[in-house]
């Protein structure tokens, strides 16, 4: 059966069971909440019935749905900030569907006078079934830091990064790392992106939010991930905008920033477009943890990147959604030697996307809405080495690695892979009743690699890159259960894995034999979480999961130049535990919250990067398991203060019994995996005042945060002698910001580091001290 057959089959199944259940449907209002002058959507907007003492908070585009609804009369109360309440009397029959659209009138009226009923989309997602972080637009709002800062504060979230603005960095979630995590964009998976996107590539000030799923990642989401997943939302910005920011930093670091956007509310259509541009020397000076007492200064390490977008909504074509975009990413980056010292090797990458996405309720039959996407993807990667001479740290010249030239690896390289990505996903997600709901995702992506590398061939030989060809398509159902009393909430999820790959691997001995892969593969996935609210200010959750990772194309397919591929790449398996506790406690300035969980995770198959005769390659490593806890305190200590701490234990290690692919004992079975902190500590407070000495319409805030790491191996440890270790570290970082003429100019800066500790990465990898960042944002709307 095809992909085509697929698809319809599943359509004709929920429409069987939409006109099953349909007489069973209680009565509801569907509506959208828009502004009397112009009729922009008022997102955010609070949708309130006294009767049900029930609040709903109105969607990106102003949509709403009071759903579950018996026969008889309601008042429902729509206000939104800046904008005059209004309040309609409704009669429901029953069985009844009531669309409504409410136009409210702009007033003058300050901020404080406007209260919210309802719950924020963070807070709503935070009491989900499944294990979720959420950083609001609150705790981002003005923030200097890049993405990485922001994660790397939270509870079991840390950033393995090898050095300074670009270089190479990896999320991991309790320990759990890489491509097992998935990354995403408005629910978009960009994990096959990650050569020519990274999660610092993305301003702070276009994000709405940041979700972070630990263990069980939602079916709606599409893609394989094991063991969390994070969810980068773009803001939704009001009708008319335009937002630009300037940031210089340390080490020459230059940030540039732009967004906007139009609507004509007539003609139902939205535009807008971004960009931005990073440039940075990261010349840092750093102290050789290979040769003691060497200074180098990082002179070979300059990064630049350009990234735009623009886009176009309609409203009015069929479709509640119809939305068309066009991206171009573009990377230049020196290659900064670490173990010896590199003077010409650079890469060089470049991207165009082209995406179309469409949404629609109640698609076919009430109460089941689609969401369908695809994407077009053409990348091109170039790595170039090929010096004549290599130098060690004195600048004295030597032989390069090869008589035709290169500074890495075994050869020169002048390489270029060229590369076609194809992905569609389509949601479907029924509203059964109140209680009931399901869900079906169907993820699917496809991707040709073309790598020519003429030098290298020359140099060896023998050829060293094929044409490859790999198709993945992932299939998750999910029902999800509610009480009607909101104690309990439940989500099972099973998925459905299938990957193929179609390449040919080059043996590295002799007699350098072509082998032909030709690889398809099935597997299966289960989970379930559960939410059971015990009161109205405390929750238990627990979700286990069985899960598959299936390789990303990168880890297939390789890069052309230091990444070989790996045909025969089995998918990673793991089974996942959480059990956890919230507390939500309103006091007299806010919120106090508490949250404490325990987990554990058992891995199998493990994929890790190693290094072959000319380049290097990704195997099944074999077992491993973890467990750990968590906690975390959050609280407005008082009207103009806030602070927060969490803690982190994550205890990993290898399960493997035998060395790999024989029956020799394995040396390290048992001991701690090396590279992966295990005890973490983050604090921190913020100071905020409104018109702080008077002066109108600004606001004030101070911030410092602390992050403690102790200290852990970056090798396997077997001995009390052991050298290869990464000291404990402590780093502070302080900052300010100040907002201007109602939150339309920020002034912001940040010290990081302020004590210039020594801090060290994965591999003992020098990181920046300290370091400064400015930045000026303007912001019309």
């Amino acid at each position: 059966m095809n992909q085509r057959h697929i698809f319809i089959t599943f359509l004709l199944l929920f429409s069987l069971v939409s006109v099953s259940t349909l007489s069973a449907q209680t009565a509801r209002i569907v509506g959208v909440v828009i502004d009397a002058s112009n009729e922009d959507p008022l997102a955010g907007a609070t949708v309130y019935t006294p009767k049900l003492q029930r609040g709903e908070v109105a969607g990106r585009n102003g949509e709403f749905t009071l759903s579950g609804l018996k026969a008889g009369g309601y008042e429902v109360t729509v206000s939104f900030i800046g904008y005059e309440k209004q309040t309609q009397k409704i009669t429901l029959r029953e069985g009844e569907t009531r669309k409504e659209t409410i136009r409210l009138k702009a007033e003058a009226k300050s901020l404080h006078e406007v209260v919210v009923s309802a719950k924020s989309e963070a807070r709503q997602l935070r009491e989900q079934a499944m294990p979720v972080t959420v950083l609001s637009s609150v705790q981002l709002a003005g923030s200097v830091s890049d993405v990485s800062d922001i994660l790397g504060k939270t509870m079991g979230v840390t950033i393995r990064s090898q050095g300074g603005v670009g270089s190479a960095s990896r999320l991991s979630v309790r320990g759990l790392e890489g491509k097992r995590i998935g990354f995403f964009i408005d629910e978009a998976p960009m994990n096959d992106h990650s050569d020519f996107i990274d999660v610092n590539d993305i301003p702070v000030e276009l994000i709405d939010r940041i979700e972070i799923y630990k263990g069980v990642v939602p079916a709606k989401f599409g893609g394989s991930a094991m063991g969390g997943a994070v969810n980068i939302v773009i803001k939704e910005y009001p009708p008319r905008y335009f937002d630009a920011s300037y940031t210089i930093e340390s080490f020459n670091t230059h940030k540039v920033s732009t967004g906007f956007k139009r609507n004509l509310a007539k003609q139902g259509l939205e535009f807008g477009g971004g960009g931005y541009y990073t440039h940075s020397d990261n010349d840092y000076v750093m102290e050789s943890p290979f040769h003691k007492n060497l200074i180098i200064k990082r002179d070979h390490d300059r990064f630049d990147a350009l990234g735009w977008g623009f886009g176009m909504k309609a409203r009015k074509w069929y479709f509640d959604e119809l939305e068309i975009f066009l991206e171009g990413v573009k990377n230049n980056k020196q290659i900064q030697g670490i173990f010896s010292n590199i003077q010409q090797a650079h890469s060089k990458s470049i991207a165009g996307v082209l995406e179309t996405a469409m949404k629609k309720k109640d698609f076919i039959a009430e109460g089941l809405d689609l969401n369908f996407s695809t994407a077009v993807a053409l990348t091109r990667f170039n790595y170039i080495d090929t010096a004549m001479h290599r130098y060690n740290w004195m600048m004295e010249p030597y032989i390069p690695v090869h008589p035709l030239g290169g500074e890495t690896g075994s050869a020169p390289s002048k390489s270029t892979i060229l590369k076609t990505h194809v992905g569609s996903k389509l949601n479907l997600n029924y509203i059964i009743t109140e209680k009931h709901a399901v869900n079906l995702n169907v993820f699917q992506t496809y991707t040709h690699g073309n790598p020519t590398d003429t030098l290298k061939d020359v140099a060896l030989g023998y050829k060293t890159n094929y044409n490859s060809d790999m198709n993945s398509v992932v299939v998750g159902m999910g029902y999800d259960y509610k009480s009607l009393d909101d104690r309990l909430l439940n989500s099972v999820t099973g998925k459905y894995y299938f990957y193929s790959m179609n390449t040919i691997l080059r043996e590295y001995v002799q007699p350098h034999r072509e082998n032909p892969i030709d690889l398809k593969k099935h597997y299966w996935g289960i989970g379930d979480a559960l939410r059971y609210r015990f009161a109205k200010e405390w929750m238990a959750k627990f979700a286990v999961a069985y899960e598959v990772r299936t390789p990303t194309e990168s880890e297939l397919i390789g890069d052309g130049y230091l990444v070989a591929p790996s045909g025969s790449l089995l998918p990673e398996r793991g089974t996942s535990v959480n059990i956890g506790a919230i507390w939500d406690k309103k006091i007299l300035h806010g919120m106090f919250q508490l949250e404490v969980n325990l987990f554990g995770n058992h891995l199998y198959d493990m994929i890790r990067q190693t290094r072959n005769i000319i380049q290097t390659q990704y195997d099944n490593f074999g077992e491993m398991r973890s467990l750990g806890a968590e906690a975390e305190v959050k609280s407005d200590i008082c009207a103009w203060l806030y602070g927060y701490a969490n803690v982190t234990y994550q205890d990993l290690r290898d399960m493997r019994k035998y060395e790999q692919n024989s029956q020799v004992p394995n040396t390290t079975y048992g001991i701690r995996m090396p590279n992966i902190p295990y005890f973490m500590v983050n604090a921190g407070l913020e100071l905020h005042k409104e018109n702080l000495f008077g002066v109108r319409r600004t606001n004030t805030r101070l911030f410092a945060d602390a992050a403690f790491v102790e200290e852990y191996f970056y090798d396997f440890e077997q001995s009390i002698y052991q050298e290869r270790r990464i000291p404990r570290s402590l780093r502070l970082d302080v900052g300010v910001e100040y907002s201007m003429m109602g939150g339309s100019l920020i002034l912001s800066g940040k010290l990081g580091n302020v004590t210039n500790t020594k801090l060290f990465s994965e591999f003992n990898y020098p990181l920046p001290g300290r370091a400064f960042s400015v930045r000026l944002r303007y912001v019309m709307k």
